[in-house]
C-alpha cells in the first residue's frame, strides 16, 4: 500500500504513494508506523481532492434530476420496491431519493448502513481524516482533481451503466455489511486484487461489459489525469501522495504509469 518514489539522478527528497480506503473505520485510521513515518516527513500531501466545506452541497446540485424526471423513470418496479427497502435501512425519505439520478443514489447507498451512519455523524473517511492531520503538521495540502470533475464522471456515464450500478447496489441491500467488512479485511492484508475480484465476482454485480466501462470511467481515465498532475509535486520531492488503492495496480494503473515516467519505484509497506 506503501511505495516510495524517486526520480533518477536527483538529489530531491524521495516521493511516497499511499493507497487509501474511503471508510471511517477506526482499524483503517491506525495507520501503520511505516506510512506515519513516511507522512510525518513529508514536504507536502496531495490527495484526489482537496477537501472543502461547501463539497456537499456541490455534490447534491450536480446529483439532481431537471424538474420534470424521477428515478422512477429508470427502474423497474422490482428495482423501486428494493430502493423502498434501502430507504426505509438508511433512514432516507425515498421522496428524496427520488429526485436523484441514478449514479448519485448508488453513491448515496455505496456504503453500507453502519458506515453512512458513522459519516452522517460527522466522522472522517480516512483520506480527510489525514488532511487533518496535514494540516496539523503545517503541510500545505493539493488536490489531484476537483469535486466537480469526479462527479462529472458518474454524470458523464450513459443512463444503462448508471442503472447497472445502481441495481447491483440495490441487489447486495442484505449483504452490504459482510461485503464491506471482507473489503475491509481484503484492504488490511494488502490483497487489492482480491478487492477487484470481490467487486466482479459479488452478487448482483454489474454483467462484464458495464463494469468494463465502469472501472474504465472511475479508475483507467482519472490514473491517467491523475499521474500527470502529480508530476509537479513528486519532481520538487518529499510529495507524498494518498489515493484509493484501487488506483495503484494494473497496466494503467499508477503505479505502472509512474514506472513508464522513469521514476523508480521502491515497496516500503
Amino acid at each position: 500500500m506503501l511505495w516510495k518514489v524517486e526520480e533518477p539522478n536527483s538529489d530531491a527528497a524521495p516521493n511516497y504513494v499511499f493507497g487509501t480506503i474511503h471508510v471511517t473505520d477506526r482499524r483503517v485510521l491506525n495507520l501503520p508506523m511505516e506510512v506515519r513515518k513516511a507522512f510525518a516527513h513529508a514536504r507536502a500531501a496531495i490527495f484526489e481532492i482537496r477537501q472543502s466545506g461547501n463539497d456537499a452541497a456541490v455534490m447534491r446540485s450536480i446529483m439532481m434530476l431537471d424538474e420534470d424526471k424521477s428515478l422512477s423513470d429508470y427502474l423497474t418496479r422490482d428495482q423501486l420496491r428494493l430502493l423502498g427497502k434501502a430507504a426505509e435501512l438508511y433512514g432516507f425519505e425515498e421522496r428524496d431519493l427520488q429526485r436523484l439520478k441514478p449514479w448519485g443514489v448508488y453513491l448515496l447507498l455505496s456504503a453500507p448502513p453502519s458506515e453512512d451512519a458513522r459519516q452522517r455523524q460527522g466522522r472522517k473517511i480516512l483520506d480527510f481524516a489525514m488532511q487533518t492531520r496535514a494540516r496539523d503538521f503545517g503541510l500545505p495540502v493539493y488536490g489531484l482533481e476537483t469535486l466537480e470533475e469526479q462527479m462529472a464522471l458518474f454524470d458523464g456515464m450513459p443512463d444503462s451503466d448508471q442503472v447497472a450500478v445502481l441495481d447491483s447496489t440495490l441487489q447486495q441491500l442484505e449483504q452490504a455489511e459482510s461485503l464491506y467488512e471482507n473489503m475491509l479485511q481484503l484492504y488490511l492484508a494488502g490483497d487489492i486484487s482480491g478487492i477487484f475480484a470481490m467487486i466482479s465476482d459479488s452478487p448482483g454485480a454489474p454483467d462484464a461489459e458495464a463494469l468494463a466501462s465502469f472501472l474504465d470511467s472511475l479508475l483507467d481515465q482519472r490514473n491517467l489525469n491523475m499521474v500527470d498532475r502529480m508530476q509537479e509535486h513528486l519532481q520538487e520531492g518529499g510529495a507524498f501522495v494518498a489515493i484509493g488503492a484501487l488506483h495503484l495496480p494494473g497496466e494503467l494503473g499508477v503505479l505502472n504509469l509512474l514506472q513508464s515516467k522513469g521514476y523508480r519505484l521502491t515497496r516500503v509497506y
